[in-house]
């Protein structure tokens, strides 16, 4: 291989550090093998130290370079940071077994289940929480990393974390284990090594907060230091040209409908092996691979495609979801025998399910299932299995599921199907990493395995194999996950806001920024900085990937906007391929069909668009085809209380503004046919004066005695113009902003569900307004809006979206880009959308009242 001056330059450093600068694809960690070879040729392998981002780039570092390594060597120090401080550990303590991250979650739960006021004062009512205990274990590492910085600014709530901190190290002491912050903690308090001569270091930036201490631990006596990164001050050595050319432009493939997009990936993977590719040189990159993966291995699986095992998501297998449910059963779950019914252990099609159901249904509206002579196989299996269930291991318990139930229906089944390949390598990686589990806690049981399982998905573990082996099959994984490797094909799916890029400003209960004892950033800082993180994913690991070939797919929902990425890339429909087998049936069009807006122009509003967002049929029901539908009482009830209120604060108003006024004019207002039950609408009566009460005490009452808000309009009407369409809409109230001079948008919400502080960045409603309030003349007259709000009067709780750098423009692009489909009749129902206050289910394909029920 021919190396650039500046690679050759890597390879031929003598002595001292090098630091090395290169973007993704210009040939780091070919330089650091090459320098590797020379190196080892005049000094023993075993004294020369590579560091690599995770376990997976270790070893294909290490398959790079063993074919030109000579002779024999005693140790093959090529490695991540976690495995060189769990070597450091060893030398210096013992033996220790690192836990993975399932089984930390367990010992912080196992913890935490028996605690309370004494050990948390302020912080024991949220104990019993998973969510908490969620928090707590991702709390512990990031406080051990700070230790390990040196940086560790304690205020109560960390406090407490500290405190809890001790005593699960001395846990984990005692039972001799350690989790992964805690490890680097322990390898920087060990003597230091002096072992290696030389030491090269692949990818600096991706490891742990830790890693300067350690590294120049490490690198103390070293004659030599190589390190690359991509994001290095001030390097030596620069590599500048990428190796990665693509033969064909950038594409965006865009799909109508997110069922589509899966469909739409494996058309482009066929493509691919028409080419010649293998399916091992293949990739389909996911933000979020637990919920997209399935969908597109599934999609993969119908056209034959073989997809190699994802890590973690082996359990969405229906035959592996079948055996954790069986052994979930024999823990003492009794809901899993109805799961069991459907699964491939019991063997029953649709029909008999309906009828066995039916018999089984008691006085009290459970399930006798037990009882049905149908699943005798199933439970004698489970008592089988219960009288073993404290002698042997979860592996053994589950191969004895496979062995007896799931073999023989394999072995007698005798199709084709393209899911059976995919559902045996399931099998396989999940039976396999079962036992792996079992060999490290020998101890564990039933019970705790099982408790194992309810732990939240989390990133692989640094020091782990991501993705299993297989020869040749196509790689499904995440953005992040695939640093450091490439492909010939590269599919990146998924381009849309929300997912790439997924920008959030959440704080976490424990916030790390607090620790730290720097600035807390607040939310609009948090976002910026989650946006360039993004941003670098997207720009240096996704979009470098590929060595050929790279294709984009988006599927944006009613509401969702294209990804920002890919602005500017060519788009072009999917071409969908058939799946092998008997093809679908396809309705032949309408004759004489016209367009519904034939002049390209809409009438929008919130609401409205609101509506489309959830459910593009719901809009079509009532919005085009004007279909008639009852209003609910929680409707009509937020009605009465908007027309109230907007009377009441009314600035032109010259009634005293009074409790008793107040009561008066509710009274006034209100009516007894507002539900047409009378326990409902006795119901929504509690429901109004209490909302007025908890109103009057918490703004009415300043309002009266002139220390509230100053309101400035109510039910203020407004019509922009948005491209060629019209958005109408009225504010519920405007007051005078706290800055004096801004407006604040305050929007009433009657409805029980409040919003999270994530979902205020994406409420249209107050972005419509928004952009309102910078289009209408008469509004702007009141000055710039700097506040926009809704007001929960159950509770007072009031909720603010954040005005950020081009609020508006962004506002104007989602309004346009649902016009579009709007437009394009795009009127295909919602998976996603709030089913449960919908009057359509009897027009709904997607509810059992409203499906078609086969050919005439």
């Amino acid at each position: 291989m021919e190396l650039t001056a500046a690679q050759q330059q890597v390879v031929d450093h003598h002595e001292g550090r090098v630091c090395v600068r290169g973007a993704a694809g210009t040939g780091k960690t070919t330089a650091l093998a090459s320098r590797y070879v020379r190196l080892s040729r005049s000094t023993d392998a075993s004294r020369l130290l590579v560091l690599c981002r995770n376990r997976t780039a270790a070893l294909s570092f290490r398959d790079a370079v063993l074919p030109d390594l000579a002779g024999g060597f005693d140790a093959l120090p090529i490695t991540t940071y976690h495995g060189v401080a769990h070597d450091l550990v060893v030398r210096a303590r013992g033996p220790v077994r690192l836990l993975v991250g399932a089984e930390q979650r367990a010992i912080v739960r196992e913890l935490l289940d028996g605690e309370g006021a004494v050990e948390w004062p302020t912080l024991h009512p949220l104990l019993g929480h998973a969510a908490f205990v969620d928090e707590v274990t991702q709390a512990v590492l990031a406080y051990q990393a700070a230790l390990a910085t040196g940086n560790a600014a304690l205020d109560d709530r960390w406090g407490e974390l500290a405190a809890f901190t001790g005593r699960y190290l001395d846990v984990l002491d005692s039972r001799g284990c350690v989790d992964a912050s805690g490890l680097l903690v322990l390898a920087l308090g060990s003597s230091p090594l002096d072992r290696f001569d030389h030491v090269l270091v692949d990818d600096h930036e991706a490891g742990p907060p830790a890693v300067g201490g350690l590294l120049d631990r490490l690198t103390a006596e070293a004659r030599s230091v190589c390190v690359t990164g991509a994001h290095i001050e001030q390097p030596d050595v620069e590599l500048t040209p990428p190796f990665r050319h693509l033969d064909r432009p950038t594409e965006l493939v865009r799909c109508g409908h997110p069922a589509v997009e899966p469909e739409a990936i494996a058309r482009e993977l066929l493509a691919a092996r028409a080419d010649g590719v293998e399916w091992a040189r293949m990739a389909v990159l996911l933000r979020r691979p637990s919920s997209r993966a399935p969908a597109v291995a599934r999609a993969l699986a119908r056209h034959r495609i073989p997809v190699t095992p994802v890590p973690g998501l082996v359990t969405e297998e229906p035959v592996v979801r079948a055996i954790i449910d069986m052994l979930r059963w024999v823990n003492g779950d009794p809901q899993a025998l109805d799961r069991l019914l459907v699964s491939p252990l019991a063997g029953l099609d649709a029909t008999t399910v309906r009828e066995i159901r039916r018999r089984a249904r008691t006085d009290d509206g459970g399930l006798d299932l037990e009882a049905q002579p149908e699943l005798n196989a199933l439970v004698h299996l489970r008592d089988d299995l219960a009288a073993r269930a404290d002698r042997d291991d979860p592996a053994a318990l589950a191969y004895e599921v496979w062995r007896r139930a799931l073999i023989p229906v394999i072995a007698h089944d005798g199709t084709d199907s393209p899911g059976d390949d995919r559902a045996l390598d399931a099998i396989v990686a999940f039976l396999d990493g079962l036992r792996r589990h079992t060999e490290r806690n020998p101890g564990d049981r039933l019970p705790q395995y099982v408790a194992m399982l309810d732990a939240p998905a989390v990133e692989p573990d640094p020091w782990r194999v991501v993705g299993g082996a297989s020869p040749d099959a196509v790689t499904i994984t995440s953005v992040s996950a695939a640093a450091g490797r490439e492909w010939d094909t590269v599919v990146v799916a998924g381009c849309v806001e929300g997912e790439l890029p997924a920008v959030h400003g959440r704080v976490a209960f424990f916030d790390r920024a607090r620790l730290d004892g720097a600035d807390v950033p607040s939310v609009a800082e948090r976002r910026r900085r989650s946006l360039a993180d993004e941003r670098r994913l997207f720009e240096e690991v996704a979009c470098t990937r590929a060595t050929r070939r790279l294709v984009g797919t988006a599927a944006p929902e009613p509401g969702v906007l294209l990804s920002r990425f890919v602005d500017g890339w060519p788009v072009r429909p999917p071409d969908l391929p058939l799946a092998p087998g008997r093809p679908p049936f396809a309705r032949p069009p309408s004759a004489g069909a016209q367009p519904i807006y034939a002049d390209g122009q809409l009438r929008l509003s919130a609401s409205r668009l609101d509506t489309y967002d959830d459910c593009p049929l719901r809009y079509a029901y009532e919005y085009v085809l004007h279909v008639r539908r009852e209003a609910g009482v929680q409707a009509a009830l937020g009605t009465v209380f908007h027309e109230l209120l907007a009377e009441f604060l009314d600035p032109a108003r010259t009634a005293p503004r009074s409790y008793e006024a107040l009561i008066a004019l509710a009274q006034e207002r209100w009516r007894d046919d507002i539900a047409r039950y009378r326990p409902q609408a006795e119901e929504a009566r509690r429901d109004y004066y209490d909302m007025l009460e908890t109103w009057w005490e918490a703004e009415g009452k300043l309002i009266e005695q002139g220390l509230g808000p100053e309101v400035l309009d109510v039910e203020r009407r407004f019509s922009i113009e948005v491209g060629p369409h019209t958005v109408n809409g009225a504010i519920d109230r405007i007051d005078r902003a706290d800055d004096g001079t801004g407006i604040r948008i305050v929007d009433y919400k009657t409805g029980k569900k409040e919003p999270s502080a994530d979902d205020m960045a994406d409420n249209l409603q107050l972005a419509v307004y928004h952009l309102a309030a910078a289009r209408d003349e008469e509004l702007m007259a009141l000055g710039p809006a700097t506040q926009l709000r809704l007001l929960y009067p159950r509770t007072m709780k009031a909720y603010d979206q954040e005005i950020v750098a081009g609020h508006a423009e962004a506002t104007e692009a989602r309004i346009l880009a649902t016009a579009e489909h709007i437009l394009d009749e795009e009127f295909e129902p919602s998976v996603h959308a709030n089913c449960r206050y919908c009057s359509f289910h009897r027009l709904c394909p997607l509810q059992r009242e409203g499906r078609e029920v086969g050919d005439a």
